[in-house]
């Protein structure tokens, strides 16, 4: 087969969910495929001692450099285009939006439908990019989705969001659970000192903390700085980290922690490297992940992988990627997530049975079947299954 992937997010320097599926997903498919011809579309020139690089692994380069529609113009102009010069028996759009109405037999993953959902204001923060990008998805996704040939997802539960929301068929949609990046695994004594002493460094952190990730309104981040608040007194010797990837957010977050008077206590990162996100996991004394929508939920499986104790909210997909290996509390009540919180930290031997469970669901997971169940789908796709 000759088999397109629109792997933008491999060239692409923005980090997040995206680019850690496309990543891993093409990196298991090098590993197991030596068969089929792949044509990997990235959107910006890029050095192939960064790529996976394979006897059948073909690179094209379509730029989405414009200005603001940089991203429209390639994806349904210039893609398109390369797609029918390519002669692909199957396009695999990665990343939830995809050329609409192309001719080729089409797979997408569509990672959640948060996108379609979602209510974007005008100009409101992080600003009109962002604006622009919701709007051009929101309705790339809508056009497409009912012409797809398959369409692939990261959970069960954002399967039935998919079929409730687009009345589509459930044969059509297939689940393909994603994985932890190998870098996230538990560190040696002597790692967790490096790295200690590194994260002091950059960051000036050199207490013990509790961890916590996200900057979007459903990731409930505030929830966590006011549970956070009931636990303070009791515990002078452990702080709160967050790293938020947004800069209007880390300022809102920070006056919240200014406001319930925990100036020094809370620290408000941007965004790191995948490194440093590897040293605060295995650093933290719990990690806390009160969102209440996820489609898969990476963060918290990383925190499990790397052999810390992890705390999420009892919704959307979370049980079910997490099973026995995270704690949950059911709901936004403060005072429970810091009695939950406050229970990890001081009981020893249910801390230990957390990172054992822990470490034996994140091994449940790998890019491996991931790839193997989405190889399955390109060929059904062709064979007309």
């Amino acid at each position: 087969m000759r088999i397109g992937l629109d792997a933008r997010f491999l060239s692409h320097p923005q980090r997040g969910g995206f680019k850690t599926y496309t990543v891993n997903l093409i990196s298991a498919i090098r590993q197991l495929d030596d068969e089929n011809q792949y044509f990997i579309y990235l959107d910006r020139p890029t050095d192939l001692h960064d790529l996976p690089v394979k006897q059948n692994f073909n690179y094209r380069v379509v730029n989405g450099n414009l200005p603001v529609i940089g991203m429209p113009v390639r994806e349904q102009v210039l893609l398109r285009s390369q797609i029918s010069k390519d002669h692909l028996d199957v396009f695999h759009s990665l990343c939830n939006t995809a050329p609409v109405g192309s001719g080729t037999k089409r797979i997408a993953t569509l990672h959640d439908t948060i996108q379609v959902t979602t209510k974007i204001r005008f100009m409101t923060p992080p600003g009109f990019k962002y604006w622009m990008i919701m709007s051009y998805s929101k309705w790339a996704i809508k056009q497409s989705i009912n012409t797809l040939d398959r369409i692939l997802t990261v959970s069960e539960f954002e399967k039935s969001e998919i079929t409730n929301l687009f009345r589509i068929p459930e044969n059509r949609v297939v689940v393909t659970h994603l994985a932890a990046n190998s870098i996230f695994k538990p560190a040696s004594f002597d790692q967790k000192a490096i790295m200690r002493a590194e994260i002091e460094k950059k960051f000036g952190i050199s207490d013990d903390f509790i961890f916590g990730v996200g900057y979007e309104d459903r990731k409930n981040i505030p929830l966590l700085i006011k549970a956070y608040k009931h636990l303070a007194v009791d515990f002078p010797g452990t702080n709160l980290v967050i790293v938020s990837a947004e800069e209007h957010k880390r300022q809102s977050l920070q006056q919240l922690a200014s406001e319930l008077h925990l100036d020094g206590r809370v620290t408000v990162l941007g965004s790191v490297a995948a490194t440093d996100l590897l040293a605060l996991y295995n650093l933290a004394t719990v990690f806390v992940f009160p969102s209440e929508r996820e489609s898969f939920g990476l963060p918290p499986l990383e925190a499990i992988a790397c052999g810390t104790p992890t705390i999420v909210m009892k919704s959307s997909s979370l049980p079910e990627i997490l099973g026995n290996g995270a704690m949950f509390v059911d709901g936004k009540d403060s005072q429970e997530w810091a009695d939950m919180i406050r229970s990890v930290i001081v009981n020893e031997r249910s801390r230990s049975e957390m990172i054992k469970r822990g470490l034996q669901r994140a091994s449940e997971l790998n890019w491996e079947n991931c790839a193997r169940k989405t190889i399955q789908a390109y060929d059904q796709v062709v064979s007309g299954i």
